[in-house]
This record gives C-alpha cells, structure tokens and sequence, in this order.
C-alpha cells in the first residue's frame, strides 16, 4: 500500500527527519484496549484523507522569530558516535524466510475433525451478555478467530478449545480492569458462541518449484542471497538511523535552551491534537471520545502534547541555529530534485502528485532542515 502524508496536517518536518508511528480498536477484542497512534497503525492515508475537511482540526501558522533571541548553539561539529554494528547470520535469514513462509500460508477447512484444538481457525457467531443483557459492541456473526493467537480478551479463546462444531457453548470471562469501556472494565460477562467451522493453517515448503512458481526466483538458492540482501540493507538502514538519532541528540543536548516561542509551541500543539483527530475521524469518532477510548484524561494527553511541542520545538531551534551558522540556502534545482525525491520516497506517481498535497513553504523548510542534518553528520566522528 502507497505511503503517504498530508502535510497540511502532519508536518513533513522533523518527524520525517527524526521520528516515526497505532493499533485498530474493536469490542470483544483485547486490542481495543491498547488503540494509539504510536505504531502498527492503519494507512496514514486513510486518516488523512478522511480528516481533511474535519472542522476539529487546528489551523496554527507558525510566525518568523529571530532563532539566536532562544538558543546559544552548541558543539555540533566532530560529534562523536558509535552504532551496534549489525550482521546477517543464516539463522537470520532462516527466520525471516520461515516468517514469509507464515505469511503465505492458506487456510483450509478440516472436515474430518468437529472438535476446537489451540491453534485452530473457527468461525464464530457470539453474543455478549452481562447480567443476561446483551452489550454494545458484544456481539457478531461470521468472525474468524485464530484460537491461541491472543486476539480477544483473556480467556475467550481458551474457553472454546473443546467447543464442537454447530453447538453453542457459554464462555465465561471477565474484561481486564484496564478495558477501554468503563462500563465493562472489570466486570464478568458470559459469551454465547457457535462454532460454525474450523480450518487450519497450511504452511508453503520451501521447495524449487515454490520458489519459481509463486516467488519468481530460478533456485532457492537465489531466493536466500536475495533475503540476505533485504536484511542487509534493513541492518544498514538501523544502523543509520541509529547514527542519525545519537548524533543529533548530542548536538540537542549541547544547545542552550533559553526560552521558546510561544507561537511555536503552539503550532507543534496543535500538530500533536490533528494527529489524533485524524485518527478519531477515520474511525468515525470525534476527537473527544478518541481520547475517552484511548484510556487518558485530557490532562494527560495535554501533558503528552507539551512534552511533544517542547521536543520538537527544540529540535527546530537547534536546526535553524546550524542553517544560521552555516548560512545555508536552498537552490531551486535542490527544491526540485528534493520534491522528486519526496515523491518517489512517499509513494507517488509524480511530483506534481505529491505537490498536489503537500505544501511548498514546509517542503523547503525539510529540505533545509536536512541539509543542516547532513552537515553535521558528515562531520560526525564514528569511535
């Protein structure tokens, strides 16, 4: 699926530079209760486009300030680094073609078998009840559950193993404390479930004609030079980025921070809240019952807002001190070759594409920011 990011809501900036990021919330399922917008998220794309006309979201425009009134820069050439170097070994690559092997496993219905075992696919039918009433969100037709994979809440997975194709049977469970819904956080409810089939996963072997006929590879000889390749260049990417996140964070702790602008603060606020009312939007939530969902206060997503403006608002200051200091412009065939980039990097079929979503003002100023970055990397002394 095409990566992509609106900059007209998540900034291109620093994040882009320096950082990264949920999980989907469902009812019966354990994973409601961990929703955020921090990693294994869905399509960014998806929140993007379904929040773009959201009257919820901030409009913040960040105004000009003079960066040496807030920041004495530090040090920030010679820095000195080190980085866990990083190798490919068979059981490496082993692994990782086991992985691929799971994930282009089939399913198949058992025929010759009624009873669940652990690790078996059932089809379900289950209604929800508390205190004999059914609950919002309890109940459902036609879902597959993997038993044994942790998906639902503790204890309903387990309590079907034994359970026989056709025949209801009653699960007893209890939600964990910590369950998104107050309502049911705690409580004890009972799940009527049919099993309507069980299937089991087949898993391909690793054989020539596997390789060449679904993988495209002449032997699996150069099917596993090709996977070893992949995980060096995953490695050589870690390693990268590792550099990039211990060297920059020298040069962030060597700068004197004497104050910041407010305006500026409040622009990386209210990035911090369209990020989540992106995410509120594309479940069809409002921001407020997002949150409410998510398990914090707003005071606690206010605390995580400013810890998050200040970081970044830090990082710009620092950024803009080194472009200072260095006097650094950006040419406009850098613009150009930096939005082809850009473009290529985020998944789109053409420049003008990418530029239909981006802003021009916040592609220079990446595009900056990351010449400043490279300076001081280049400059960075591995030990």
């Amino acid at each position: 699926m095409k990566k992509r990011m609106r900059l007209l809501v998540i900034s291109l900036s620093l994040l882009m530079l320096l950082g990264g990021c949920g999980k989907k919330e469902g009812t019966a399922k354990d994973n409601t209760e961990n929703q955020n917008t921090e990693s294994d998220k869905k399509d960014a794309e998806g929140a993007a486009d379904t929040a773009e006309t959201n009257p919820e979201l901030i409009t913040v425009t960040k105004e000009d300030y003079n960066v040496k009134d807030y920041i004495t820069l530090g040090e920030y050439k010679g820095i000195q680094y080190t980085v866990k170097k990083l190798e490919v070994m068979d059981a490496d690559i082993d692994t990782a073609i086991q992985k691929e092997l799971q994930a282009n496993a089939t399913e198949q219905e058992i025929e010759d078998r009624d009873v669940v075992k652990n690790g078996d696919i059932v089809n379900i039918d289950y209604e929800g009840l508390k205190d004999g009433v059914a609950f919002d969100g309890g109940t459902a037709k036609g879902t597959d559950l993997e038993i044994g994979s942790g998906s639902f809440i503790p204890g309903f997975e387990e309590g079907l193993i034994g359970a026989t194709v056709g025949k209801q049977v009653d699960v007893k469970t209890t939600f964990p404390e910590d369950y998104s819904s107050k309502e049911l956080a705690g409580q004890e409810v009972v799940f009527k479930v049919t099993v309507n089939s069980i299937k089991e996963k087949v898993v391909p072997e690793l054989t020539e004609d596997y390789v060449k006929e679904t993988l495209k590879f002449d032997t699996i000889d150069a099917y596993k030079k090709d996977t070893r390749k992949k995980l060096q260049d995953k490695n050589e990417a870690a390693m990268e980025d590792e550099k990039v996140n211990n060297v920059f964070q020298k040069v962030i702790d060597n700068a004197e921070i004497k104050s910041y602008p407010q305006n500026l603060i409040d622009f990386y606020k209210a990035e911090f809240k369209n990020m989540y009312i992106q995410y509120a939007s594309y479940y069809g939530m409002d921001f407020a019952d997002f949150i409410a969902g998510s398990g914090i206060t707003e005071e606690e997503f206010d605390a995580k807002a400013s810890n998050y403006a200040e970081a970044m608002a830090k990082q710009e200051l620092v950024l803009n001190s080194i472009i200072e200091a260095e006097k650094l412009k950006l040419s406009e065939d850098e613009y150009q070759k930096g939005v082809e980039k850009l473009a290529k990097d985020y998944g789109y079929a053409t420049s003008e594409e990418f530029l239909a979503t981006a802003k021009e003002e916040q592609i220079r100023e990446s595009l900056l920011w990351k010449k400043a970055v490279d300076i001081v990397l280049d400059e960075a002394v591995e030990i």
